[in-house]
């Protein structure tokens, strides 16, 4: 592969030597000079055709201009049209070739030639079919192989790669790494066979985010989840009242230290009716101590007369940054 910036600064040097503005170089080149520019910046390559004119402007050969023979070899075998590029020939002089003249190419290279390292390095510059087509004629021995490919390709052709591998639940951590590519619909579907295969609610935390939270809310409650500890990772992804729909579905006396750690995602109302209902009578003042940062003032005003009835100093001084200054 092109080193970018080291061919841009040898093209800035060489013009430089020749004492040429890149207005210059550009008009001898039949180019823009912002096309000059992004060549010396290393943003961009000169296409491949243009390459001897380059070297003979700036008086170099193709070698030296790459500062590779082996490069220089292979762009002189892609100008002369009779030659029959290898892959990996064709990955190393890809930036620079146009689109239609690298799928030529590659259509003259040998199959056999092809690797999947060879497809890596081509892919930001082949369309989706073209490369589609490369992937199946390669293959691949996991989805992890389509990692570093899968921005480049569709997401139904990216899909039905995957299928092909048939338990897509057995290979749920390297699909997690090509999710954000493929279309929400199939990312659902392997939502619920994980539910149908297991129901443990659990193996839906790596793709929640990924899920609107009426259809984790739908797949959560078919695994119909037995303790608050079991829907934990996907609380940050359920709407409050969802959540309060489970709690009530599970059944069993809530106890501080855990509703402490869905309190963040309730909002105040909910909250305040929970902790009414679970922890009532004399002892409820122990049980909310860890909720205060998340009730409403009401609540923590009572919360706090209760403390002083009790001479609970400690505690009080506590929660005062919770209480309003009026109630201070």
């Amino acid at each position: 592969m092109f080193n970018t910036q080291k061919t841009g600064m040898k093209i800035m040097t060489l013009r430089k030597a020749k004492d040429m503005t890149q207005m210059e170089l550009a008009d001898l080149m039949q180019v823009s000079y912002q096309a000059v520019s992004n060549w010396e910046r290393g943003n961009s390559m000169p296409d491949i055709s243009k390459l001897p004119d380059l070297a003979r402007i700036l008086g170099v050969s193709i070698e030296e201009l790459l500062d590779s023979r082996e490069q220089a070899q292979t762009v002189k075998r892609v100008i002369d049209e009779d030659e029959t590029l290898t892959a990996k020939e064709i990955a190393d002089v890809a930036p620079i070739l146009k689109p239609s003249k690298l799928e030529k190419e590659l259509e003259k290279a040998p199959v056999e030639g092809l690797e999947l390292k060879d497809i890596q390095q081509l892919a930001p510059f082949l369309s989706e079919e073209k490369l589609m087509e490369l992937v199946e004629r390669v293959g691949f021995n996991s989805i992890s192989d389509l990692v570093s490919i899968a921005p480049f390709m569709d997401s139904k052709h990216l899909q039905s790669v995957i299928v092909q591998q048939g338990e897509l639940h057995e290979h749920l951590d390297d699909i997690m790494c090509i999710v954000p590519f493929l279309e929400k619909d199939f990312v659902v579907d392997i939502a619920q066979n994980l539910i149908i295969d297991d129901d443990d609610v659990s193996l839906l935390a790596s793709l929640a985010p990924f899920l609107d939270s009426d259809i984790l809310m739908s797949l959560v409650e078919k695994a119909e989840p037995e303790n608050i500890n079991d829907i934990m990772p996907l609380v940050p992804f359920l709407e409050s009242d969802d959540i309060m729909r489970l709690l009530g579905k599970m059944g069993q006396n809530l106890q501080s230290n855990n509703l402490s750690k869905v309190a963040p995602f309730l909002d105040e109302e909910a909250l305040n009716k929970l902790v009414d209902k679970t922890f009532s009578g004399e002892g409820k003042s122990h049980h909310i101590e860890g909720l205060v940062p998340h009730l409403s003032p009401k609540m923590v005003k009572n919360y706090a007369k209760e403390l002083v009835e009790k001479g609970d100093i400690k505690t009080l001084k506590s929660i005062l940054p919770f209480l309003d200054d009026d109630e201070d």
